[in-house]
């Protein structure tokens, strides 16, 4: 026999059901409160507390709740675009991820009648597991800016007048250095292109390496141990090649105490110098420390430090504090996920420490050159914002045909998140189109300056 009970506001509803081989028999007996309060255990008369579930939720509706990333998921701007925060598993298949696919089990199952607002939120929630990192303008025109010596100074003269160029590297020696790359640990690739990039320096520049997180096992140590390994002198290829060789990677990162001792040491510089200052990191401070605020520091000293910042194999969701960091001082950044990235872009700086030193040679063929230089930058990472627009759109879909298989969403849920998806692409994409053409244009016209500044000084000269 199978019972159930029902409760009705007057009463006790007890449905009987009985089976026999040849008949149903279903017997309904409605009984007063008062007849069945002892049975209840309460006095008769008194009426049953009955739990109101008028304002609560239907067994099947689901509340979304999900952390607000603090920009729309259609942008209209530039910031609004690299300020959406870039996802753990960009370009990962939950298909071949069994992490990627546990967390989007726990995705709840959306109703039929979820309205527009909350398929928006569902969708900007999955584009936080996977938007891609977005390259930065703004860090590409701060790398033209190291390059503004090419234009004449207040005196009429081509660049400035250099007592002497200092570069020093900050080499991040933290755990993850001896992940493994290609075949080897990311610490021996740093040390093959840093040796490679220090070689080829002018051989008037002064050199020093400052390494971090090279201190393992316990964690204030490490935090807390910052050391110059080659101190500011002239490039000497043994005792570099050793202080380097020395280096083990072991602990954690405390990146923005290594910037503070770099200003410390700075702090007293030359105004005459040229100093450079080149930070190869494969991740974000570990230590509690705030390298943004202490970059900022660093590049308002009176010896105003060309800073260039390179996320080595940086994953995209960590590469935020770095990109941060790089717009605080107005200095360059770029990412290296390879050995032959991470040489490249050394070779960058190596090109701005060598042209410091070469400026009045052949003006007209530099300020040409650089144009070129930057248009093909422009062009390149025009590409690559192109790109991560489609990325991020063809993989959206994925995880969104991945959610319709497992039961997470229906037919109709599905077309409506693919129209949104298609939407942000679509607003992302017009927004590169527009600011990455502005800097090429503003390129051509810089370009143009100089070469007419240049002129006037040339007619200035030739006239005395």
């Amino acid at each position: 026999m199978n019972k159930s009970l029902a409760l009705s506001a007057t009463g006790l509803l007890l449905l009987v059901g009985a089976c026999s081989d040849n008949s149903e028999v279903n017997e309904q007996v409605t009984l007063d409160n008062n007849d069945i309060s002892s049975e209840l255990g309460n006095e008769p008369n008194e009426p049953n507390e009955i739990e109101d579930v008028s304002n609560q939720p239907e067994e099947n509706e689901v509340e979304l709740s999900f952390e607000d990333p603090g920009v729309p998921y259609i942008p209209t701007t530039m910031e609004e675009v690299l300020n959406f925060p870039a996802g753990e598993f960009e370009g990962v298949d939950p298909n071949e991820s069994e992490d990627f696919a546990e967390v989007l089990s726990t995705m709840p199952e959306l109703s039929e009648e979820a309205s527009a607002e909350d398929l928006e939120t569902y969708v900007t929630h999955l584009a936080t597991l996977v938007a891609p990192a977005y390259p930065d303008p703004r860090l590409l025109a701060n790398r033209w800016d190291q390059l503004s010596f090419l234009a004449p100074n207040e005196d009429g003269e081509l660049g400035p007048e250099v007592a002497e160029l200092n570069v020093e590297i900050l080499l991040d020696a933290s755990g993850s250095m001896r992940d493994e790359l290609e075949g080897t640990d990311k610490m021996t690739i740093a040390k093959e292109a840093i040796d490679g990039f220090v070689s080829e320096l002018p051989e008037e520049a002064n050199v020093a390496l400052r390494v971090y997180g090279h201190i393992g096992e316990d964690s204030e140590l490490s935090c807390a141990t910052i050391d110059r390994v080659y101190d500011l002198q002239p490039y000497e290829e043994g005792a570099f090649t050793d202080a380097l060789g020395s280096v083990e990677a072991n602990g954690w990162t405390p990146l923005a105490h290594a910037i503070e001792t770099t200003s410390d040491d700075y702090r007293q510089g030359s105004e005459d110098a040229t100093n450079m200052i080149v930070v190869v990191s494969d991740g974000m401070d570990t230590c509690g420390g705030d390298p943004v605020a202490a970059v900022e520091e660093l590049s308002e000293l009176n010896v105003t430090p060309i800073i260039s910042i390179i996320g080595f194999d940086v994953p995209a969701d960590e590469q935020g504090q770095l990109r941060d960091m790089a717009r605080a001082a107005s200095s360059s950044f770029a990412t290296a996920d390879d050995q032959s990235q991470l040489i490249a872009e050394l070779d960058r700086n190596l090109e701005i420490a060598q042209a410091w030193t070469m400026f009045e040679i052949e003006s007209f063929r530099e300020i040409e050159q650089a144009r070129i230089d930057q248009n093909g930058d422009v062009l390149q990472e025009r590409n690559e914002w192109r790109g991560k627009t489609q990325e991020e759109n063809g993989h959206m879909f994925t995880v969104i045909d991945y959610l319709m298989e497992e039961g997470k969403i229906d037919q109709a849920h599905y077309s409506d998140m693919r129209h949104l998806v298609s939407d942000r692409a679509s607003a992302a994409y017009d927004i590169g189109e527009e600011v990455y053409g502005a800097l090429y244009d503003a390129n051509i016209e810089n370009r143009d300056r100089l070469l007419e500044e240049l002129d006037e000084l040339i007619d200035q000269k030739d006239n005395n």
